[in-house]
């Protein structure tokens, strides 16, 4: 069971959880090994574009167990896997965010737009329209047409995995 609360020192909306539930995927034996080195951070091509964007504070605040779900950095990983390449530690920091991220998810506090492209996913097959411009460019470039209803794959896939009730 989770719990959120505003945080008194900057407003921001916290969330706290069992440890049963925010471990179910992550193994916390290696979490708690991290010592703050920065590897993660500093092999990270978010935070070269994105200061803001700091993987090892993510990993911090989940050792503490206390995560601010307003932030919006939480949602900004290309998941590239270099964080977990490189950490001395083997925390797996990716699957830390992972861990985060489909708390709040389960929750139902996913970003909207994150919510709405998954919708456009489980409905036509892909996260965007097929526009016609789209369709000229690949007939011009010789490539085949692209179908137009592929969602029955992924409606079953979100099935499995319980996308389809997080959207």
């Amino acid at each position: 069971m989770h719990t959120s609360k505003t945080h008194p020192a900057h407003g921001s909306q916290m969330i706290k959880a069992s440890s049963n539930e925010m471990d179910k995927n992550q193994d916390i034996d290696n979490l708690y090994l991290c010592y703050q080195c920065g590897t993660c951070s500093g092999g990270c091509p978010v935070t070269r574009l994105v200061p803001e964007y700091n993987v090892r504070k993510i990993v911090k605040h989940k050792k503490e167990n206390r995560i601010d779900i307003k932030n919006r950095f939480l949602w900004y990983c290309l998941t590239c896997y270099v964080c977990y390449e490189r950490c001395p530690q083997e925390v797996k920091p990716i699957e830390v965010l992972h861990s985060i991220t489909n708390l709040i998810s389960k929750s139902g506090l996913a970003p909207s737009s994150l919510k709405e492209g998954n919708k456009k996913i489980l409905t036509v097959g892909r996260s965007s329209d097929l526009t016609k411009f789209t369709e000229q460019k690949r007939r011009s470039l010789g490539l085949p047409e692209l179908k137009t209803d592929v969602s029955k794959d992924f409606k079953e896939i979100a099935k499995m995995t319980g996308l389809a009730e997080m959207v």
